[in-house]
């Protein structure tokens, strides 16, 4: 239940007063009085402009383990990294002015994040309402059964909406969420969200995978024509690490993507989004905000004569990928007939002592095309076509599937079904690497 402290109308909407709290992650609420940016037009929800950060994902305590695993330098960069740009998002927020920072789910990485953690998170949210920014978020699939109040109340300037208090209102807009109670979530929340507060800029946030994306599994699936059709103005969204936007009419939906990518899938990341409610459509603008970046680099190493050339060659192609003022982690994709994958890894991470801000993420090898007749190559056809026999692939599956089940669940995807066919990929390259370099012609 809640219990008001404060006059105000009694329309199940918490209209910036202060309340008392009984229940499941209530959070205190003060009224924003800011002076607002105005425009011209009629009065009403359009008579000023207002702005929004919206981010999601920030997955704060991530283990990194998989990148880890290669290049524990690496792993270590990217768990700091997780907070500057965490960080970065709070000085943003504060040098825009905006009206809320808007963090749309998976804020923590699990449901059970460490005191540290913790403390890094309400340190910053807390920078942000003493400049006179709030927050408004919710729980993702992620961090669902977290409990943000353990340790007492968030502050009156952080607001975690729910299915007990779905919705807020900050400087006239409404905003309405509902967060995960549980890890996996089957069907739609759409249904159970409020309807639009009339007279007010309505700001919708959910954690959905909408309508499905490659590389993420249903949750709290939503088709977007319902979405757009709800009546919200705007809708701050979570849970696909790739960014997009889409607009239905005077509708804006905004997917912000993960702000600090933690490996090579998530590369397209390392964004946050502007938005701007005014007249008419609401606007939006990216922002970069990573403080490591991943990037693809490929390298022909077939003409190399020697140990010293190949050298020459990595350290051009390293050095290429530098970026002033931020991190970079570079995936290698080599082609070369002789120099297998295990001795360009360490020639790499040789030179990349002597280089600042990149880092190795892994190497991978392609050999040249086959060469008809050679019989090195005429094993590697033989390979290949047994890889398309349907007894092969089922076996494969069950062995990928066993090894899944093995691993820590925050690495476990790395073995999903869908990586099957590049796992085999990368197999075939290196005996066919491996054949070359014994002298098999």
């Amino acid at each position: 239940m809640l219990q008001r402290v404060f006059e105000g109308p009694n329309d199940g909407v918490n209209h910036g007063g202060h309340f008392n709290m009984v229940g499941e992650d209530e959070v205190g609420v003060e009224q924003h009085g800011r002076r607002r940016r105005t425009c011209s037009g009629r009065a009403g929800k359009g008579s000023h402009i207002m702005r929004l950060l919206v981010s999601a994902d920030i997955h704060l305590g991530s283990p990194i383990r998989s990148v880890a695993l290669r290049n524990p330098d690496l792993g270590d960069r990217l768990k700091q990294a997780s907070r500057d740009s965490f960080a970065e998002i709070v000085d943003l927020a504060i040098l825009e002015q905006v009206e809320a920072l808007v963090l749309a789910g998976d804020i923590f990485d699990n449901g059970y994040p460490d005191l540290k953690t913790r403390a890094f998170l309400i340190t910053q949210l807390a920078r942000a309402a003493e400049a006179g920014v709030p927050t408004v978020l919710i729980r993702g699939n992620h961090d669902a059964l977290l409990d943000y109040r353990a340790q007492g109340d968030l502050g009156p300037d952080i607001h975690l909406l729910h299915k007990a208090a779905p919705t807020v209102e900050i400087d006239g807009i409404a905003f309405h969420g509902l967060s995960f109670d549980a890890a996996h979530v089957a069907k739609s929340f759409l249904p159970e969200y409020p309807r639009p507060v009339p007279g007010k800029r309505n700001v919708g946030l959910m954690h959905s995978s909408l309508d499905g994306a490659p590389g993420h599994d249903p949750y709290a699936p939503c088709a977007e024509r319902d979405l757009m059709a709800h009546g919200f103005d705007l809708w701050c969204l979570g849970h696909i690490h790739a960014p997009f936007e889409r607009r239905d009419g005077p509708v804006l939906a905004v997917m912000p993507g993960i702000p600090q990518p933690r490996h090579f899938g998530e590369r397209s990341g390392g964004t946050v989004t502007l938005v701007t409610l005014g007249e008419g459509v609401p606007e939006f603008e990216r922002r970069a905000i990573g403080h490591l970046g991943f990037c693809d680099c490929a390298l022909d190493l077939s003409a190399c004569s020697d140990q010293q050339e190949v050298l020459r060659r990595l350290r051009e192609a390293l050095m290429s990928v530098q970026q002033p003022g931020r991190d970079r982690a570079v995936r290698l994709r080599v082609t070369s007939d002789r120099y297998d994958t295990t001795l360009v890894t360490e020639l790499a991470q040789e030179i990349l002592e002597g280089i600042d801000g990149v880092f190795l993420d892994k190497v991978k090898s392609t050999p040249p095309p086959l060469n008809p007749g050679a019989v090195a190559d005429d094993l590697v056809r033989l390979m290949q076509d047994e890889l398309r026999e349907d007894g092969f692939r089922q076996a494969a599956l069950q062995q990928l599937e066993d090894l899944r089940l093995a691993l820590p669940s925050d690495i476990m995807d790395a073995l999903d079904e869908g990586e099957l066919d590049a796992l085999l990929a990368d197999a075939i390259a290196e005996v066919s690497l491996s054949l070359h370099a014994g002298g098999l012609k």
